[in-house]
């Protein structure tokens, strides 16, 4: 994102997230969930591919806040219905994920740790509170002894240099990995 987006988000952050968590509160009556549901919105809206194609961010930002909520209250539906078949008579098949997403999530998780690792300590520690511990921006700015103004900007500056962090670790590791592969095709002719 260029610096000139970077500003606009700070301010859309700045301006509107607490009137943007009110507006999702309408839909799922939920001050944590409405707090999550506006934190995703604009992790979602940093990482849109063409952000210069945006007319009206305030506007893109609440339409994916307003998609958001409706995708949660879809997740909360729950749907009974009696299909007649004996659930005890039937085979389960397991839930664990096969064993490469296994894999994949390990390392996900490993950068993700390995990205936290790297911000700086009152950033870390804000971010940490806020995300992996779900405390309210409120919750974190008592605990730091910080402005709710001040923790919402180093959540926000943690989000975005992880998801730096994360992006050049991956895009280092598929360049390896090609790196690797070409080396190998090497060797098989030199063998061959």
């Amino acid at each position: 994102m260029a610096k000139n987006e970077q500003t606009i988000l700070e301010e859309l952050y700045r301006d509107h997230s607490k009137r943007l968590v009110g507006y999702i509160y309408n839909f799922l009556r939920s001050e944590n969930e409405a707090e999550e549901v506006a934190q995703e919105a604009f992790l979602k809206l940093h990482s849109i591919e063409n952000p210069e194609e945006i007319i009206s961010h305030k506007a893109f930002l609440y339409r994916i806040a307003h998609n958001l909520a409706m995708k949660a209250l879809r997740r909360r539906k729950i749907i009974k219905f009696d299909t007649g078949i004996n659930m005890d008579e039937m085979e389960v098949e397991s839930n664990e994920p096969p064993a490469d997403q296994k894999v994949s999530s390990q390392q996900e998780y490993k950068l993700f740790c390995d990205a936290v690792a790297t911000l700086p300590p009152k950033c870390r520690a804000a971010f940490t509170l806020r995300i992996i511990h779900k405390k309210s921006f409120k919750e974190v700015s008592q605990e730091l002894s910080i402005s709710v103004s001040t923790a919402e900007k180093h959540v926000l500056k943690g989000m975005r240099d992880c998801e730096n962090y994360m992006k050049r670790a991956k895009k280092q590791s598929v360049n390896l990995s090609s790196q690797q592969t070409l080396e190998g095709r090497k060797v098989k002719r030199q063998i061959v």
